[in-house]
């Protein structure tokens, strides 16, 4: 490959400029054809783009039929990596992304015991994966060992105290766990990022979602938001793709989203929706932060939050004095306590809210009751809620 369009690949992957890189990574693959590497660099850029990384994943499986390493990206990006799985068995019977690949299969089967035994081979081999023993947990709960499954789910923390896997908020789910450590930021990150390409075909078709929608009703009704005016500076926290930012851009003149995970920004840049957007997690940016905003907007966000008064509280220094804040929170079941739902997120009671909102400095101003998704098929109860900034503060 000519020299310039090798530095040219080289500036672009610098950049993150994936849509400039891919020609150029196609044009080195055909240019020498031979070698599975180059194929296998394709196929790293193609998903960044939209575009199927399976063809050229095939072609350095081809090239290199041998390498486990191309059959376990081929595994995991077909839909068929089932094939590509078994074949990397035979090359390494020990091998373990396929052999997870394997027990989730056999998971999503209902074979329980089978997933346990693959995943326990996997530890045996490998004490320290982090991923196999979080599945194996799960597995020992689905097979009604709980104490078994809480001691494993402990383990994983140890294995990895960033918890990217969500060992704490199985433990707290199961109540061997405290509900603040219940959603790592690294946790949240990982679940995000995975499911920013669908999000919001599967979150607005699917689950139903409706939050944007509901929370700009409540914002008319209170009068946070009118027609005739346009509200000086909001803040989208939680933003992800920009579901909200697109329901209340109309209604603001400048518009900044906030989200931890850098897959959704990228998502929500593409839509020119914001005019400023910033990566990271929410309290540590908003204690960084000096802008002062009129509107704050927190849809569907307080589910991944244990510790509502240090969200408020830091929230509450950012909104302007007789500004709103907009959130959205999932409400346990009457009689039943704030903690963890059955689909995996954090519930809190109005009472709760009205308390911790009140040591920040905010007052509740109005809410509704409702539903902002659906999970399995049934509405999820939702508080749709409205508080201000007291002047008397101090805040």
């Amino acid at each position: 490959m000519p020299a310039d369009l090798i530095d040219a690949l080289k500036d672009a992957i610098a950049a993150g400029d994936w849509h400039r890189a891919l020609p150029l990574l196609r044009a080195r693959a055909e240019l020498e054809p031979d070698h599975p590497r180059h194929w296998a660099n394709l196929a790293s850029v193609a998903p960044r783009t939209g575009t199927d990384p399976v063809p050229a994943l095939r072609r350095a499986v081809l090239l290199a039929p041998d390498a486990p390493g191309y059959l376990n990206d081929l595994g995991a990006a077909d839909r068929d990596g089932m094939t590509a799985a078994a074949r990397l068995l035979v090359l390494a019977p020990l091998h373990g992304p396929a052999t997870i690949m394997r027990a989730l299969k056999a998971f999503g089967d209902g074979k329980i015991r089978l997933a346990r035994s693959l995943l326990s081979k996997v530890l045996v081999a490998a004490p320290d994966t982090a991923e196999a023993c979080y599945l194996l947990a799960q597995a020992t709960e689905q097979d009604g060992m709980i104490s078994r499954a809480v001691g494993l789910y402990r383990t994983v923390r140890v294995l990895d105290p960033a918890d990217r896997q969500g060992a704490g908020r199985a433990l707290a789910r199961l109540g061997a766990g405290p509900l603040e450590a219940a959603f790592t930021p690294a946790h949240v990150k990982m679940v995000f990022d995975g499911y920013a390409e669908n999000f919001d075909t599967h979150l607005t078709g699917r689950l139903k979602y409706s939050a944007p929608e509901s929370l700009l009703r409540l914002a008319r009704a209170c009068g946070a938001v009118a027609e005739a005016t346009s509200v000086l500076s909001v803040l989208d926290i939680g933003c992800g793709t920009g579901l909200a930012g697109a329901a209340f851009r109309p209604h603001c003149r400048h518009l900044t989203g906030i989200d931890l995970s850098g897959e959704m920004i990228r998502r929500a840049e593409a839509k020119g929706i914001y005019d400023r957007l910033l990566t990271g997690e929410v309290t540590t940016i908003l204690q960084q932060e000096r802008e002062t905003y009129t509107l704050i907007i927190a849809a569907d966000v307080t589910s991944y939050i244990g510790d509502l008064t240090t969200f408020l509280a830091t929230v509450a220094v950012r909104l302007a004095v007789d500004g709103t804040l907009l959130l959205t929170a999932l409400e346990p079941a009457p009689g039943k306590a704030p903690g963890i739902g059955p689909d995996g997120a954090h519930m809190h009671d109005l009472a709760m809210l009205r308390r911790c909102a009140d040591e920040a400095g905010l007052s509740l101003k109005t809410y509704e009751r409702g539903a902002m998704r659906e999970e399995a098929g049934q509405p999820l109860a939702t508080l749709f809620v409205a508080f201000t900034k007291r002047r008397q503060t101090g805040v």
